[in-house]
């Protein structure tokens, strides 16, 4: 895992961000499917039939992409036994169905949990800018919810994600969801090069 990791970091300096988040995450069979392309088409048929969106609209991001982990405060974690899945969901119509929900919340946030509110919050000064929606702490409350918290409940039950935590983000559009990996590969490469120079 340690050379993809450094592959990775050579590519991230040295290749304009959109090219990597191609390669590195979008247009690639993620890592648990260990290049079976066909095991991954069957993946994403199975959980489109249930969530009612096109295969083609679902993409697997996080660690599971390629084994390594993006998040900036996970300090490029390697995939691992407790790993989620993330899944990236575009669909133009599901979160506009999402956005119009948490615009007309009103008075009911009250009634959710602190972690709820403030995934609501998170949405309004954050997420919905860049034309997402993330559901780990909100598909309960979603219109859809339970139809798509059973779908990824049952594509936990399927190797090569059995057993793991499988969370949804829902883009607006393809071009929401390469502005984010692209925006967060900036963001990466930046600190990478403040390393280096605070190592010169």
């Amino acid at each position: 895992m340690e050379d993809i990791k450094d592959k990775f970091l050579k590519e991230l300096l040295n290749s304009p961000p959109e090219l990597v988040a191609s390669l590195w995450i979008l247009d690639r069979v993620p890592y648990p499917f260990e290049e079976n392309k066909k095991q991954y088409a069957e993946w994403r048929h199975k959980l489109s039939s249930m969530i009612e969106v096109d295969s083609s609209e679902i993409v697997i991001t996080g660690s599971a992409a390629f084994g390594v982990s993006l998040n900036p405060y996970k300090n490029y974690r390697f995939y691992n036994d407790v790993s989620d899945i993330d899944v990236a969901i575009v669909s133009e119509y599901f979160f506009n169905t999402s956005w119009r929900y948490l615009r007309n919340l009103g008075s009911d946030i009250h009634r959710m949990p602190q972690a709820a509110k403030q995934s609501v919050k998170d949405h309004v000064e954050k997420y919905i800018y860049w034309g997402t929606i993330a559901t780990d702490k909100l598909l309960p409350y979603l219109p859809f919810g339970t139809q798509w918290s059973n779908a990824l409940e049952e594509m936990s039950k399927l190797e090569p994600t059995k057993n793991r935590v499988i969370k949804a983000r829902i883009y607006k559009d393809f071009e929401s969801l390469r502005t984010y990996q692209v925006n967060n590969l900036k963001n990466l490469r930046t600190q990478e090069l403040a390393k280096g120079i605070e190592n010169v």
